[in-house]
């Protein structure tokens, strides 16, 4: 009896410790990021990069595995379903994490309930792109050209919320556009490129490059000022399209039940790597993205405000993807 007592204790001792020790031990094995969008998109390219410094620091191989499909649901089903012990992470955006709550009559998982917040990485508007041979200069040419040839002015979108962007500025100026949607940013910039569609919104990282180069051009930013990487580019506030003031906005989850030791952890890593990282800091001005950073507690405040916000959106537009 005595023994058996003895045996007990030894085992609720080493319950009781296995958790702290295992998460002051991590990572202990390689761990996996997971993006919901194809390579070349600008979380894509964020994720690589964080990937690389958190190896550095962590120790441990940190790998991006490119899941995309259904406007970000499938790779973030990946994460939502996985094991909660820190070696299975998303960094998505507002697509996948709020605004498909609304899009999707049936989302396989719930944001909220099944995924943990570990960091906001940061916040950037998205920009209104043209194949260079259109004749409209500015937002204000294509709204007119738009009204005098209503319906057939393409605009591409990759993403959920860019489709919802369209239908807002559809809704805004009056106007009649057809919304081409697009599975990958590549295959949408090779059309705009080729003029197949005239226009898309699209995200900054892959755009900027191709519009420094003049095989683009940029009509104007998602949000009523312009933004500090291209103050060149007029912000669509500037046209009297007030409500348009939405920004994309990108950060990292892991599986719901994943020790807090571990999101604070990789919480505190990534908020150093921000700050002190030169790299990094290139990294990030190169795609447009103002960096935020923060607790895993605030993450967690501003995604439910973000879910009800995309909610209005969604509803004022009518937009349906299933």
């Amino acid at each position: 009896m005595r023994n058996m007592m003895l045996a007990s204790c030894l085992l609720l001792l080493a319950f009781a410790s296995g958790g702290p020790a295992s998460a002051q031990s991590y990572p202990t094995k390689p761990i996996r990021i997971v993006v919901p969008f194809g390579a070349g998109a600008g979380v894509d390219i964020l994720a690589r990069g964080f990937g690389k410094a958190l190896t550095e620091r962590l120790g441990q191989p940190v790998v991006v595995e490119n899941r995309p499909g259904a406007g970000g649901n499938i790779g973030t089903e990946v994460v939502a379903k996985a094991a909660p012990d820190g070696y299975t992470l998303v960094m998505g955006s507002n697509g996948p994490f709020a605004a498909n709550v609304s899009l999707y009559d049936k989302l396989p998982f719930d944001p909220l309930k099944d995924l943990a917040p570990v960091i906001l990485m940061g916040r950037l508007p998205m920009i209104l792109i043209a194949n260079d041979a259109v004749s409209a200069a500015s937002v204000t040419d294509m709204i007119q050209l738009a009204k005098a040839r209503p319906g057939t002015l393409n605009f591409g979108a990759s993403n959920t919320t860019a489709r919802v962007w369209i239908e807002l500025l559809k809704n805004m100026a009056g106007i009649n556009v057809a919304t081409v949607p697009y599975k990958n940013v590549g295959a949408l910039l090779t059309d705009l490129m080729g003029g197949q569609i005239q226009y898309a919104f699209e995200n900054v990282g892959p755009s900027l490059p191709l519009i420094r180069s003049s095989k683009i051009k940029a009509l104007a930013v998602t949000s009523q000022k312009r933004a500090s990487f291209a103050s060149q580019i007029p912000a669509f506030g500037e046209f009297g399209l007030t409500r348009y003031d939405l920004v994309v906005w990108l950060a990292l989850f892991a599986p719901k039940g994943t020790p807090a030791e571990i999101t604070q952890r990789l919480n505190a890593e990534i908020n150093k790597i921000m700050q002190e990282s030169p790299e990094i800091v290139q990294l990030i001005a190169s795609i447009g993205m103002e960096p935020a950073g923060g607790s895993p507690e605030q993450l967690g405040e501003y995604h439910k405000a973000e879910i009800a916000k995309w909610d209005e959106l969604v509803k004022a537009t009518g937009v349906r993807l299933d």
